[in-house]
């Protein structure tokens, strides 16, 4: 397939950041009305991590070595912003595992029951639960203007569910959508092409950025 046409096919499908119609079925954004950060205070975290093969044989600047440490360096960034904000967790679970294209469900196989259960023998007040996905996949960008272009993108998906303990009810939903997905490609659309790509480190740390702020916004 020559270039032309496969900018023209990648047109039409609904690949860009955010878009729906990805291929990904998640609970739907919600938020309970009584909920608030404050809820937070002893949480048992459990946090899953996804990488698919592409990502973790892609270019950058980090070995396929190094690559696949990345759910232990999310882990440590997301426990010290937590702790930052003086939420100290009773109990994280880190669960790492490889994902392929067609499976970038944050969620996907999370065992909800499991969690809270663990929760309660820990005397959590609440279970957090983190998911992301890092793929590698091409991306069409400035598709709405005069050049458009492909790029073999890094791409974090992030999911985060709040359960509380007590009653086993859901406080906070965030499924995957335009603010939970982030790419490593900042695009140059006047000229058509990358304008810079962020490195590893920078894509994980705006990644558990985003997290948190969704978490712990007031």
């Amino acid at each position: 397939m020559t270039a032309l046409r496969r900018l023209a096919t990648l047109l039409l499908l609904p690949v860009a950041l955010g878009l729906p119609g990805c291929g990904i079925s998640e609970p739907r954004a919600f938020r309970h009305p009584d909920f608030t950060p404050l809820n937070i205070r002893r949480p048992a975290v459990l946090l899953q991590v996804s990488l698919d093969q592409a990502a973790l044989l892609g270019e950058g600047e980090r070995s396929p070595r190094e690559r696949s440490s990345i759910p232990e360096a999310f882990e440590i960034a997301l426990l010290e912003g937590l702790n930052a904000e003086g939420i100290l967790p009773v109990d994280v679970t880190l669960s790492a595992r490889r994902s392929t294209p067609a499976g970038r469900a944050p969620f996907e196989g999370i065992d909800r029951r499991q969690a809270l259960d663990r929760g309660r023998a820990l005397d959590a007040d609440v279970v957090v639960i983190v998911g992301a996905v890092l793929s590698r996949l091409d991306l069409v960008f400035c598709r709405e203007g005069r050049r458009p272009f492909i790029a073999r993108t890094t791409l974090w998906t992030l999911g985060a569910e709040i359960l509380r303990v007590a009653d086993r009810a859901r406080l906070l939903v965030e499924p995957p959508g335009p603010t939970l997905q982030l790419g490593d490609v900042e695009p140059d659309c006047e000229r058509g092409g990358i304008g810079r790509r962020l490195s590893v480190q920078e894509l994980l740390d705006a990644a558990v950025h985003r997290i948190l702020s969704l978490l712990l916004r007031r």
